[in-house]
């Protein structure tokens, strides 16, 4: 049988509200020191004790993030839309695959090498602090492409939502939800982008601002799969009797 379309709805909403506040709790604990301010970054993260715990939990939401996309997608599998939502669900799995790959190189290694630099003698801090900084460089590399990712998912989906709007279920709904989309997908592409052209740098931390579009998409799901659990097919069928 089938998972029941309401039950894995209301199950997307609730993970898709829980990750965003494990995800915000988790990064306004991180040390906000610039990331493009290396040595004073790599200071701050030296003395923070909880340095891999605060990795795993933004992890955790972008995990359960993840797990109301795939509900977004089961909803919207219907028709057309469905092929489009197939797609950008696929693409959520690579998304957060690369995250966990990110949070490996700066959750785990880029703290042990920080603190091998800040315990260090003079004579092998600036060895240390160069091994630091290419880590750095290999975790700038895994955000670009983690955030390229997302753009990707947030533009598979506002195609399936405007495909959606075509019909006469809910296609008020879904066109607000496919511009919102849209908005996510150019936040996300742009700032991958820059990330990538330019690494961590004022260009980039510029730019990080269109990356939160990120977060107001996925509670706008959480909210479209609140109130719109169950596909209503409001166009009747043609009579098959005589």
């Amino acid at each position: 049988m089938a998972p029941s379309e309401r039950h894995f709805s209301r199950v997307g909403a609730i993970a898709a509200v829980t990750g965003v506040i494990v995800y915000a709790v988790s990064a306004g604990l991180h040390p906000w020191t610039p990331p493009h301010e290396t040595e004073a970054a790599f200071a701050d993260y030296a003395v923070e004790p909880l340095w891999a715990l605060y990795h795993v939990g933004e992890l955790l939401g972008i995990l359960l993030m993840g797990a109301a996309v795939l509900s977004l997608a089961w909803r919207l599998r219907r028709g057309a839309a469905g092929v489009w939502a197939a797609l950008g669900a696929a693409a959520m799995v690579v998304c957060a695959s690369l995250y966990a790959v990110f949070v490996a190189v700066d959750g785990v290694a880029l703290g042990i090498m920080v603190d091998r630099w800040a315990g260090a003698g003079p004579a092998e801090q600036d060895v240390l602090y160069e091994t630091a900084f290419a880590v750095r460089q290999i975790e700038g590399g895994l955000f670009s492409l983690q955030w390229l990712m997302f753009g990707i998912v947030a533009g598979l989906f506002a195609v399936a939502f405007f495909v959606n709007a075509g019909s006469a279920a809910r296609g008020r709904w879904s066109s607000v939800m496919g511009w919102i989309s849209a908005i996510a997908c150019v936040g996300g592409l742009s700032f991958g982008v820059v990330q990538a052209q330019t690494g961590y740098s004022d260009l980039s931390m510029s730019f990080q601002t269109g990356i939160y579009m990120g977060g107001v998409w996925v509670l706008a799901a959480a909210w479209f799969l609140y109130r719109n659990p169950e596909h209503v097919d409001l166009v009747e069928k043609p009579s098959t009797r005589a």
